[in-house]
């Protein structure tokens, strides 16, 4: 059995580490250092790009966290099927971003989607899903550790029944019940002083929620009075209101808030 694997993060790793363990025959194509390291130190054979490929005997392709879209006869020199770990409870959040946009719209659970891949991205048939909690001290770092680890889980549990063909894909409808999970721009993490003020006093969810959806990229920034950037690293909810925990100026090491306004108290007035 010769899986062709396709991702390039840390979290591609965690599939590659469950794939490796159960003893698949491994052929991998990354773009990614941690995916590269973790091949080399297992002996696991690195292809430097699709298009040499194209001459291999492949049964299965598996990708996770890729970031690239594997071209449609790339997909057809898989004799089983071709199939996709997503990091959303599919049809919603399709797209790059799934776990942030769970946080922006304040979601209180996400999920893991094993699909099979089609020429439409992250709409083909639904082989396996398994429902995560998103808890109160989760980022979108922690959440996407989450759900690849449950999700390498699944996919052990699942290739035997798919490659026997037990599974019965269920498919997909047309249009997903979520905005498209698009890519940020550091832009996105951008907020007012003003709105930030407000969220230390009276509604503060929202910036609480970008604070864990756009951790640790762009993460959430405010422009001081003074012209300084600010970066909110972490935060917590109480009674409503934003409390940050972890607060960044530029060219300094993060420190505590209690520590910030010891020094930027008057800033807030």
């Amino acid at each position: 059995m010769t899986i062709l694997f396709f991702g390039s993060s840390q979290y591609s790793v965690i599939i590659l580490k469950a794939l490796h363990k159960a003893d698949y025959n491994l052929q991998v194509i990354t773009t990614s250092t941690p995916v590269t390291q973790f091949c080399q130190k297992n002996q696991i054979t690195l292809l430097p790009s699709s298009h040499q490929a194209k001459t291999l005997s492949v049964d299965l392709i598996i990708s996770a966290d890729y970031g690239r879209k594997i071209s449609q006869s790339l997909l057809k020199q898989a004799k089983i099927g071709s199939l996709n770990l997503h990091p959303s409870l599919l049809p919603k959040y399709r797209g790059a971003t799934p776990v942030p946009h769970a946080f922006l719209a304040g979601d209180k659970t996400t999920g893991i989607t094993i699909i099979q891949m089609t020429n439409k991205i992250d709409s083909g048939p639904i082989l396996a899903q398994q429902t995560i909690p998103i808890s109160p001290q989760d980022n979108a770092e922690t959440l996407l550790k989450k759900c690849y680890s449950q999700g390498a889980k699944l996919l052990i549990k699942t290739l035997p029944k798919y490659i026997e063909h037990k599974i019965t894909p269920k498919l997909q409808p047309n249009k997903s019940p979520t905005v498209y999970a698009r890519r940020f721009t550091k832009q996105d993490g951008h907020i007012s002083w003003s709105g930030f003020k407000s969220a230390l006093s009276t509604n503060g969810e929202k910036i609480y929620n970008q604070v864990r959806a756009l951790y640790p990229w762009p993460g959430v920034y405010t422009t001081m009075p003074n012209n300084k950037t600010l970066k909110i690293l972490s935060a917590k909810l109480t009674e409503g209101k934003l409390l940050p925990t972890s607060v960044q100026l530029p060219g300094k090491n993060p420190i505590s808030w209690p520590a910030f306004l010891a020094g930027y108290q008057h800033l807030l007035q």
